[in-house]
């Protein structure tokens, strides 16, 4: 059924469908509670011979498809699958076990129940707990669409031990007499700090080479992109501390810059070098730390496979915790996309209009594809998503 439907509408059907088994058997217990014995009879035997069917159409292909055939053990939807898939058998065959008892001579006496209505009460509240946990798969699958958050966690911590280097570098500059040197490595902070966006980037000495230790993009942006996506309200707080540290940083190092007499610039140099070892430990590296203790993970970069061969650029996707991470990436055309399986779980890329498909791929296993034409490409795992952005599904969007 899930190959006729799709998934999504598959578990639409068998939701609906348990629902409406379950209203059944309350109505054949309130038919048993008026006495009406027989109708209460057909109307349990008709629910459980029905869910069989519902077992055999939907919820084993379900459960193969997921669990084994995804091989996976792990996760909340597994983990309900597996315990409802558990209960299911044992409160099935009791079911089948009471309508043989109830409508045939088929059960030997000797295995004969000696309090019937208390086995059948029990059942009926056994199958409650399993639509229960039906709706809770339901959820987890196809309601909460759970993103891990991404941010660059790897360069904001290089920067932040790039800025403490060069503001030691500074501070030995200005002891050694140096005011070249001091006034190189003030530029080297200031460009590393703002980023090329900001009017004052550039040659800031005025020694005719424009240096930036950084990455071009600036401490500033990488505070700004990891504090807006982990650590909850106190890194608001902390990303604001390092912030002004950073911006009277900048003005330290201009101040700096504009200073004659290397032998003056002691004190600036001297907080120059306080604020980053502060900023870099204090503020950086808590940030981060605490960006990936609330589940932030490394946002992917672009990188050139082979700089001056020609080849694309490429970037990489991780398959770990039944998502595709990041979830959603936007990239130049001639990119090439790499996707790695990170967890025990087997899973796939596949196109949703079939353009590729990676196969199965195991731990470690890796599939690249390289985007040629500009288009919004949707993607999900055969064993733990579907089309049209179900579960485990992923968008390229590529400009």
């Amino acid at each position: 059924m899930q190959a006729l439907f799709g998934t999504r509408t598959a578990a639409d059907i068998n939701l609906i469908a348990q629902l409406l088994l379950l209203a059944g058997l309350l109505t054949g217990f309130i038919l048993a509670r008026r006495k009406r014995f027989a109708q209460h009879a057909n109307m349990q035997t008709a629910m459980v011979l029905l869910n069989l069917a519902l077992i055999a159409l939907f919820m084993v292909p379900s459960f193969y498809g997921y669990v084994i055939a995804g091989q996976s053990v792990s996760g909340p939807v597994a983990q309900l699958m597996i315990g409802h898939g558990g209960l299911g058998i044992i409160v099935e065959v009791i079911a089948l076990y009471l309508v043989l008892l109830m409508r045939t001579k088929l059960i030997p006496r000797q295995f004969r129940l000696g309090n019937i209505k208390l086995a059948m009460r029990t059942t009926l509240a056994l199958w409650a707990v399993l639509v229960l946990l039906g709706i809770g798969i339901y959820a987890e699958r196809y309601l909460v669409q759970s993103t891990a958050a991404s941010a660059p966690l790897l360069e904001f911590r290089q920067l932040g031990a790039d800025l403490y280097v060069h503001a030691v570098e500074l501070a030995d500059a200005q002891t050694r007499g140096s005011l070249p040197a001091t006034k190189r490595h003030a530029e080297h902070l200031i460009n590393l700090i703002e980023g090329a966006q900001d009017p004052r980037y550039g040659d800031i000495d005025g020694n005719g080479h424009l240096e930036d230790p950084g990455d071009g993009i600036g401490l500033l942006a990488r505070l700004d992109a990891v504090a807006a996506v982990g650590g909850g309200p106190g890194a608001t707080e902390q990303a604001a501390t390092v912030r002004d540290q950073l911006d009277r940083i900048v003005t330290l190092a201009l101040d700096l810059i504009g200073g004659q007499q290397v032998q003056e610039l002691t004190p600036l140099a001297e907080e120059i070098l306080t604020l980053a070892r502060q900023s870099n430990v204090d503020g950086v590296f808590a940030i981060e730390s605490a960006a990936r203790d609330a589940g932030v993970v490394q946002a992917p970069s672009l990188e050139v496979a082979a700089q001056n061969t020609g080849e694309p650029l490429s970037v990489t996707i991780h398959e770990d915790r039944y998502q595709f991470i990041p979830s959603q990436l936007t990239i130049p055309v001639g990119t090439t996309v790499i996707w790695v399986n990170d967890e025990q779980a087997k899973h796939t890329a596949s196109a949703d209009d079939g353009g590729f498909d990676s196969g199965d791929q195991e731990l470690s296993v890796r599939y690249s594809y390289t985007f040629t034409e500009p288009g919004t490409y949707r993607y999900f795992c055969r064993y733990h998503g579907d089309v049209g952005g179900v579960g485990m599904a992923g968008t390229v969007i590529v400009e």
